[in-house]
């Protein structure tokens, strides 16, 4: 290959790189603005004595969705474990809401 066709490949990379970091910067950005408002919804919730259940319900799905993440990098027997408890644990909940709002 010439060193044009090189150059261009290299400037070609270096625009993906640059398209994948700002995507990932956005990323960043929408996860820690949801957990504000979630953590200002817990907060007014408290303050007011409702039920936050469904926010609960919330944090299980994130931290079920980040489990399954870590277990497609890293298979590993307390990754299996906490994924089974978590999805229990989703399930439960999601049935008291579900069956809260027929009641």
């Amino acid at each position: 290959m010439n060193n044009k066709k090189i150059l261009q490949m290299a400037q070609q990379e270096s625009q993906d790189e640059g398209k994948l970091s700002e995507w990932r910067n956005m990323s960043i950005v929408h996860y820690i603005m949801l957990l504000v408002a979630w953590l200002f919804i817990f907060t007014i919730r408290l303050l007011k004595n409702e039920s936050i259940d469904d926010l609960f319900f919330m944090l299980l799905l994130l931290a079920l969705g980040h489990e399954i993440y870590l277990f497609e990098k890293k298979r590993s027997m307390t990754n299996i474990i906490v994924i089974v408890v978590l999805l229990v644990a989703v399930s439960v909940m999601g049935w008291n809401l579900m069956s809260g709002i027929f009641k």
